[in-house]
């Protein structure tokens, strides 16, 4: 058949698939795709859906693609976003070239992208230790680059950056200038000298910026992260230089430094960062927001872009504050870092191979990374689901331009900014100073526009663009007051957060000088937000540090704790200081040595505040003893903890009376607090009984017992503990006469992995033992891709059915947590002897002590037979998103 009639059929499929539909949204004749719908690429998935597909019917698929849920995408729809992005490309160098007076930053981007043919998005650049870091392509540049032009000869923009800065002068300062409102019509000629005047003001009276201070005790403490399937971060990080030693006002106002890994994902790290901290300037909230689904929104629906990551801060932020939609937590999307992608620029879909290798939760290999979901009719089509999220949430703030390059830089606005609680978000192209000449100081002093290429040589040009968060300004006066001669060229440095991890720079941070800024960036942003501020930041600013001792209270002065169960201390004590927010905490035991060193928050409003949690190694009781220590100050106190080793408890898992002269299933289930290994445990077990009766094992947490007589007879359990701890049960049954009809009879069961043989080519279902811990999550092996990929896990029972009678099974999947044992999922009436286990939900990973139980129904009740099937732990998701 040829491309075409393959590709004639497609459309056939896919307009059968969505008629119906768009018919019923209001379309007539040929079926015409609404503003917000795009379709999917059937010939990338013709024959068989991808491998992490969501297959459903086509009835399903076209209610979802109806109801908007589903977002389809066609290779006619991704090769006009391809062709947008070069007719784009095009029009940007086209305008920048026009810019009269273009600055040094301008002109040697400009000159890097005469050769360029096409556009170009992301481009992977390896760092000095060998990681990579994904930075903006010359496309990206040039885009971010001309909107920063015309944004920079926009009188609304001018006259937004006059009144944000004007709001933050005290009101004698404010005084010696034109009200904002009077500016309103103004030319931007005008607006601009208002601007230099306000700068001028804030020169010849720098008290009302606030300089830095040497940080009693110095350090920043680790700063907790929500929970999650991915990560943002590879911290706590733990900054040696200028972060450890200075303190400046938005110090304890920034969240911790993060991590984009492997994609060109800095610009929603800005982003997502400067609102984070916004949250604490203004309302004292430690938000930890969620990137993941920032990034979504834009490469989905805001700007649709399934294979290219650039974009820039300033446009994402402002479109969230347009549609009013609020930021959720991390904990709802956790980032992924897609560390499994080839090193590749991006621009297609096999730039995006394995992009959700490792990665847990909702995913596909696109920018965007929405859940893919596939149905098939002729040829199997594909789509996206849109992620919603409507809060409560984080509220974004529109954006303000506040320095371009080309224009006059200044220092003192820009200082006023960072004084005030306001972050600067910044964009600059990298060159071989900041990557390759920066150790871990985090100092950047080489001022060259070179880079290394791929041979090693030093040549012109930079290694891709880049945007950072500066949250922080120390003056050559701050430095040099407090015994630190500064090597740069003139002006103090500016403090950036970046976003490669703890690895990079001075654990995260950079200080740049002020003139390298002015010379080498492209252009700085702010949030745009009104002067209202914490009580924290307010008391922060008035008494930076402070000189007195830290308080302890000891609210339990003994504990009890058990034998290798890690205990939280966190509510034994609390630990206060008059203005600091962190302080240095060791803590050691008589018995045990050092429990606990460093940072612990005194912030008792924070959302994830310090915790000591402790698994204590050997019984009795010890003495530990708690110092805090802030500045040269400090106090301590001490406390007990009790470790007690509690015995093992069994209880017996075994339904109805048994008959004589056939098997009689019976589970033990072992709970011991000290022994994480259930294995051991089982291991430990033994069973007895009394003759003529007999067992099929005499160890193990699940036996059958034949008894040979009836009436009443018992069946003995005991076990042990790592540390001779015993626990035993007797089990009293009467036993009935043999039955007439003893089927159905249960042969055998248990759990089984669905694994590859290597030897003989073929997937095989393996035996997995009593009290092993499985992963619920994971897929299995399939003979071949055209079947669906199955889940690796399934409980099975193999029956004794001589007479072929219908059998029905009820599978039920029990969890113990905090509230006890519960039934997780339940199956009723299933035709099937084997249960295929699935993860439950899909997103925050848990793993708790489970079991498995089968009634197989027989048309006679009495003959129906109940057996716990398997026991050990589970690794499953507890809550759902999307």
């Amino acid at each position: 058949m040829s491309g075409a009639a393959v590709r004639a059929l497609q459309r056939l499929a896919l307009a059968s698939l969505t008629l119906g539909v768009l018919a019923a949204c209001g379309g007539g004749g040929s079926p015409k795709p609404g503003p917000d719908t795009v379709f999917t690429d059937a010939n990338a998935w013709s024959g068989a859906a991808p491998s992490d597909a969501e297959v459903v019917s086509a009835d399903e698929f076209r209610q979802r693609v109806g109801s908007g849920e589903l977002a389809v995408i066609s290779s006619a729809t991704l090769e006009a976003q391809r062709a947008a992005r070069e007719q784009q490309f095009q029009t940007d160098r086209s305008f920048l070239q026009g810019v009269t007076d273009p600055s040094p930053t301008l002109k040697s981007l400009l000159q890097e992208a005469a050769g360029a043919s096409a556009f170009e998005g992301d481009r992977p650049v390896k760092r000095p230790d060998g990681q990579t870091v994904v930075l903006f392509g010359l496309g990206s540049q040039l885009r971010e680059v001309a909107e920063t032009e015309r944004r920079a000869q926009s009188v609304a923009n001018a006259l937004d950056d006059y009144r944000l800065s004007y709001s933050l002068l005290a009101p004698d300062l404010a005084a010696q200038l034109p009200a904002p409102d009077t500016l309103q019509g103004a030319p931007l000629a005008e607006v601009q000298a208002a601007l230099e005047s306000l700068e001028a003001l804030l020169g010849a009276h720098p008290t009302a910026l606030k300089a830095a201070r040497l940080e009693p005790g110095g350090g920043l403490g680790p700063q907790a992260i929500a929970p999650g399937n991915g990560t943002d971060n590879n911290g706590p990080c733990t900054p040696t230089n200028y972060v450890k030693r200075y303190w400046f006002p938005l110090k304890n106002f920034v969240s911790p430094v993060k991590n984009q890994a492997s994609r060109g994902t800095c610009w929603a790290f800005t982003a997502i960062g400067a609102l984070e901290s916004r949250e604490r300037v203004q309302n004292d909230n430690p938000a930890d927001l969620s990137e993941q689904f920032l990034v979504n929104k834009v490469k989905q629906d805001w700007d649709a872009n399934d294979y290219s990551d650039g974009y820039w801060s300033e446009r994402a932020l402002d479109t969230a504050a347009d549609k009013g939609q609020a930021m959720p937590p991390e904990g709802s999307w956790t980032y992924n870092g897609a560390t499994s992608r080839p090193s590749v620029k991006d621009g297609d879909s096999g730039s995006y191979a394995n992009t959700c290798s490792g990665y847990t939760g909702t995913c596909s290999d696109t920018a965007h990374e929405s859940r893919r979901v596939c149905s098939t009719f002729i040829f199997t089509v594909c789509s996206y689901v849109r992620v919603t999220f409507g809060g409560p949430g984080v509220a974004s703030s529109k954006t303000v331009q506040v320095w371009k390059s080309g224009n006059a830089f200044d220092l003192a606005r820009l200082r006023q900014y960072l004084s005030s609680g306001h972050v600067l978000m910044a964009s600059f192209p990298v060159y071989k100073g900041f990557m390759d000449d920066v150790t871990n100081n985090g100092v950047v002093s080489n001022y060259k526009t070179t880079k290394l290429d791929d041979k090693g040589k030093e040549v012109d040009g930079s290694y891709g663009g880049h945007a950072v968060q500066i949250v922080g300004f120390l003056s050559n006066a701050d430095l040099t007051s407090f015994g630190t001669t500064p090597n740069i060229g003139g002006g103090g440095y500016f403090i950036i957060k970046n976003s490669w991890g703890c690895n990079a720079g001075d654990a995260g941070y950079y200080y740049v000088p002020a003139d390298y800024v002015s010379q080498r960036f492209t252009s700085l942003s702010v949030l745009n937000f009104d002067t209202r501020r914490s009580d924290a930041w307010t008391r922060e600013q008035a008494t930076p540090g402070g000189s007195e001792a830290p308080s302890i209270e000891i609210r339990s002065p003994s504990v009890l704790a058990d034998l290798r169960v890690e205990k939280d201390l966190t509510s034994a004590f609390k630990i206060t200081h008059a203005v600091a927010k962190s302080v240095t905490l060791t803590v050691t035991s008589d018995r045990d040595g050092t429990v606990y060193t460093g940072p612990w928050s005194t912030d008792s409003s924070a959302l994830f505040g310090s915790t000591l949690k402790y698994s204590f190694g050997s019984v009795g009781t010890r003495t530990l003893t708690l110092v805090a220590r802030y500045g040269t100050r400090q106090a301590s106190a001490t406390m007990t903890v009790t470790v007690v080793n509690t015995a093992p408890t069994i209880s017996l898992a075994f339904s109805g009376d048994p008959h004589q002269s056939e098997d009689y299933p019976i589970v033990a289930q072992i709970v011991d607090p000290n022994e994480a290994d259930v294995t051991r445990l089982c291991t430990n077990t033994t069973w007895s009984v009394d003759a003529p009766d007999t067992l099929s094992a005499t160890s193990g947490c699940a036996v059958k017992v034949k008894f040979g007589a009836t009436g009443s007879r018992q069946v003995r359990v005991s076990t042990r503990d790592s540390e001779g701890q015993t626990a035993s049960r007797t089990l009293t049954l009467n036993v009935l006469p043999p039955s007439v009809n003893p089927y159905p009879r249960v042969v055998s069961s248990g759990v089984y992995a669905r694994d590859f043989n290597a030897n003989l080519r073929l997937c095989y279902d393996r035996t997995v033992g009593s009290g092993a811990t499985i992963d619920l999550r994971e897929k299995g092996c399939r003979q071949t891709v055209v079947l669906p990929e199955p889940q690796r896990y399934s409980a099975q029972v193999q029956v004794e059915n001589p007479s072929g009678e219908a059998l029905k099974y009820d599978w039920t999947l029990y969890v113990t947590d905090n509230a006890g044992e519960r039934p997780l999922y339940v199956t009723r009436g299933s035709a099937s002897a084997e249960f295929p286990l699935y993860p439950y939900k899909n997103a925050v990973e848990v793993t708790n002590n489970c079991r498995i139980t089968v009634t197989v129904n027989a048309p006679d009740p009495t003959r129906s037979k109940t057996l716990t099937v398997w026991t050990g732990r589970c690794t499953y998701y507890s809550t759902y998103i999307g």
